[in-house]
């Protein structure tokens, strides 16, 4: 805290103690809804660092209100005409494939018929002609709905969002690759619901839904209001670049102002992280949620930014330092040591003016095997790396 609080001037600091001191006195300041894949986000803005050269979020691009008057999404298939080689990487990324069509789930494609037994009610999922259905049944009494998509692209699993009487649901379980079958969603208490109706999902607020489905898929967002008719699964390039039928025009008119279209890449570092934070859930977010213990593991940018060595005015400690959105992650964890060896000097090598943090004692290779440990969050059946960079120990209590 002692580090976040150096960069948050003014009137933020006051705002963020205050908003600190009613957590600890137990003032409920959120109610949090989490799915396997995300955690609702409060609708607080994220930490300003005192590096800020611009207003944030940007205004060029927010997604929760999306398309604003005189803009309209043209479509990743548009931006693929110029930007051939980005648009197929991209597409194929875990963003990419954030969501899909619950028909193309692969996970429910290989499996036809699934069940989970929630104490005495038995919940199924089964593929019935052109649809997969929700069901639960207590022995005597069933209700179903269709699903409609499938959240996450299912490296970890998927979660299923379902309509009941115009209202969208969360369901109660999901998909875990580990286990190859069904378990509870992240966040759903292991107590079976009162309801059966209840016993299918979490229904979901309209908060919520503005909150999640910009995270998820793209180009249904307009004016504030998410029109899931629209729905285009996964995140696609209007998702992070902002409506493209301005940068369209200018494009074909022959002009060279790219202004029309919002690049995250410009964005200060901090700002930056921020910006991914809308999704991964920036230190705010957290802090405002009050998401204690190994719950926030997941979430990058807050884990990052406890770092010793985050610098919010360097782009060595920024997300797009060691990853590229437009690409599938890296999974090789020899591959990041030149990014750790752009702030910290090497035992082996001759001492540079950028390599100013000091060495490793122990190892000249493989550093996030150390810094960045893989930590298992229960309940999801997989274990995440941990953005906290640090001396770690096997064993050591989770630092918060």
């Amino acid at each position: 805290m002692r580090r976040l609080t150096r960069t948050i001037k003014g009137r933020e600091i006051f705002l963020l103690r205050l908003r600190t001191m009613l957590m600890v006195c137990g003032a409920a300041l959120f109610v949090l809804g989490s799915t396997l894949t995300s955690e609702t986000p409060p609708p607080a803005r994220s930490v300003s660092s005192s590096d800020r050269t611009s207003d944030f979020p940007p205004p060029h691009w927010l997604r929760t209100s999306g398309a604003s008057f005189g803009s309209h999404y043209v479509g990743s298939r548009v931006c693929a005409g110029c930007h051939i080689g980005i648009a197929k990487t991209q597409s194929n990324t875990p963003m990419g494939k954030a969501s899909v069509s619950v028909l193309e789930s692969r996970f429910l494609l290989q499996h036809p018929t699934l069940t989970y037994n929630d104490g005495t009610r038995v919940l199924r999922i089964e593929r019935r002609g052109n649809q997969e259905v929700y069901s639960v049944n207590d022995g005597q009494h069933t209700i179903s709905a269709p699903i409609l998509w499938a959240f996450g692209l299912g490296d970890a699993g998927q979660t299923y969002v379902f309509e009941r009487d115009g209202v969208y649901y969360e369901s109660r379980i999901s998909f875990y690759k580990a286990i190859d079958g069904l378990d509870l969603t992240i966040g759903h208490m292991p107590e079976p619901p009162a309801t059966l109706s209840d016993a299918l999902g979490r229904r979901l607020s309209k908060e919520e839904v503005a909150k999640c489905f910009p995270c998820h898929t793209s180009e249904d967002v307009v004016n504030n209001q998410v029109e899931t008719s629209h729905v285009q699964t996964g995140v696609t390039c209007e998702n992070c670049h902002g409506p493209g039928s301005q940068h369209l025009e200018a494009m074909q008119d022959a002009q060279s102002d790219k202004s029309h279209i919002f690049n995250p890449g410009t964005l200060s570092p901090g700002d930056l992280n921020d910006f991914c934070g809308t999704c991964h859930r920036s230190t705010r977010d957290v802090l405002a949620a009050n998401i204690r213990g190994i719950r926030n593991v997941r979430f990058q940018p807050y884990r990052l930014e406890n770092s010793r060595c985050y610098d919010p005015s360097d782009k060595r400690t920024s997300c797009l330092a060691c990853h590229d959105p437009h690409r599938n992650l890296v999974v090789d964890p020899g591959s990041y040591d030149v990014k750790c060896l752009a702030c910290h000097a090497n035992r082996s090598d001759k001492p540079t003016t950028a390599g100013k943090a000091p060495a490793c004692p122990t190892a000249t290779k493989n550093c996030t095997g150390c810094h960045m440990p893989k930590l298992d969050l229960p309940g999801a059946h997989y274990k995440f790396t941990d953005h906290y960079i640090r001396v770690y120990h096997p064993g050591d209590a989770y630092p918060d």
